[in-house]
């Protein structure tokens, strides 16, 4: 995560079909609460990341213990859509966000290390299916 180091991580986003598959189609990502977050660039500051704890605490099979707010770089289109974050959680799936699912304490170690000492460091995140 630092210089031309990426990472890539296992996820989902969006809401699964009747069948249980998730699609990625480009007509989906318009489609609010539902579709998957849309294809392009965006951007996090890992020092916006929220920690679910007993005093503030939001549901754990929807959020995970980690969130992380995800900014949108200009000319990406979202089709009106906003409120994306980066979460984790019990179920695969989300109304938009990226989901890591069980992949998210991972990332979060991961990031922390890889930006240590620059917390207000802002981290690019390009979105392709």
């Amino acid at each position: 995560m630092t210089g031309n180091t990426t990472g890539v991580y296992p996820a989902v986003s969006g809401r699964p079909d009747n069948r249980g598959s998730f699609d990625y189609s480009s007509a989906r990502h318009q489609m609010e609460n539902v579709g998957p977050i849309p294809s392009g660039r965006y951007w996090i500051q890992p020092s916006q990341m929220w920690k679910n704890r007993w005093y503030n605490l939001a549901s754990r099979a929807a959020w995970g213990d980690y969130r992380l707010t995800i900014h949108v770089m200009p000319g990406t289109r979202t089709f009106g859509r906003g409120g994306f974050f980066i979460h984790g959680g019990t179920h695969a799936g989300s109304a938009g966000c990226i989901n890591l699912h069980s992949g998210m304490e991972n990332f979060v170690r991961e990031i922390e290390a890889a930006t240590k000492g620059m917390p207000e460091c802002y981290v690019p995140l390009t979105v392709q299916y």
